[in-house]
């Protein structure tokens, strides 16, 4: 039997579906191709993650310096720099620990050093303090003594961007399939309005973005390899959990999921 609300509803002109139907592919062509993009440059990302573990590798295992090294050498090389100003704000809803320097072209203006401590917040205008270098990062800056790392690191790099790169797969994945159903179903959908599945799948894919994020603390401890698995292994976790609360969200007198756009 039909829905009591679609009763009494009068049946679309074919001026109104074709001009629905239009709109349907104007959208989904959008979405395809945003999703091609993500989809691409997610790729590009995952492979790089390979080059940012070599890095992370060599950073850590990173000898200092000989008298003769130059600019950009693969060891730990002290630069003396000039302090110009510390930004410090450390709030609830904003916290910025930033040291500016002056000095050799390689030295960064500007330096995130992550916390106050234990160095950045006796820092004053004019102290002259030794940054430490690795290849184009400052990894560290020290003073009488007192050294404190930076943020500028390769460390973290690789399973961050790993992270960033499986949400952006599952966003653009989504993207592409909706845009793309939506320019070859474009008639259907004028006619009928859009499918219940793809909010359905759109959730699926959203949950499976934000699985994304447990991956670059798994990724510290085991690896990008076991990260990717570990994600992999909870998209069949997501797809249950989904179709759990829909389930649990209908009933009688629910309002259709979707309608005529």
């Amino acid at each position: 039997m039909a829905d009591g609300r679609d009763r009494f509803r009068l049946p679309a002109s074919p001026a109104a579906v074709r001009r629905r139907a239009v709109r349907h592919r104007a959208w989904g062509l959008c979405s395809a191709l945003a999703g091609l993009v993500m989809l691409l440059l997610a790729g590009a990302g995952l492979a790089a993650v390979p080059e940012l573990m070599d890095d992370e590798q060599a950073f850590n295992t990173a000898v200092p310096c000989g008298p003769e090294a130059v600019a950009g050498a693969d060891c730990l090389r002290p630069v003396e720099a000039t302090v110009v100003r510390t930004v410090i704000r450390d709030e609830v809803k904003y916290e910025e620990f930033t040291l500016r320097l002056t000095g050799p072209r390689e030295v960064p203006h500007e330096l995130d050093m992550g916390h106050s401590d234990p160095l950045l917040k006796r820092l004053h205008q004019g102290d002259r303090v030794t940054v430490t270098m690795w290849r184009d990062y400052a990894t560290a800056v020290s003073r009488d003594g007192v050294t404190q790392e930076s943020a500028d690191t390769p460390v973290g790099e690789p399973q961050f961007v790993m992270a960033l790169m499986l949400a952006l797969l599952s966003g653009g994945a989504y993207a592409l399939y909706a845009g793309a159903a939506a320019v070859v179903r474009a008639r259907h959908y004028a006619e009928r309005g859009l499918p219940a599945s793809l909010a359905t799948i759109g959730k699926q894919a959203f949950g499976a973005a934000l699985c994304a994020l447990p991956t670059v603390v798994i990724g510290d401890f085991a690896g990008p390899l076991v990260a990717v698995t570990a994600w992999l292994a909870m998209l069949p976790l997501v797809r249950l959990v989904v179709r759990r609360l829909e389930r649990r969200g209908r009933g009688r007198h629910a309002a259709p999921p979707a309608g005529v756009w």
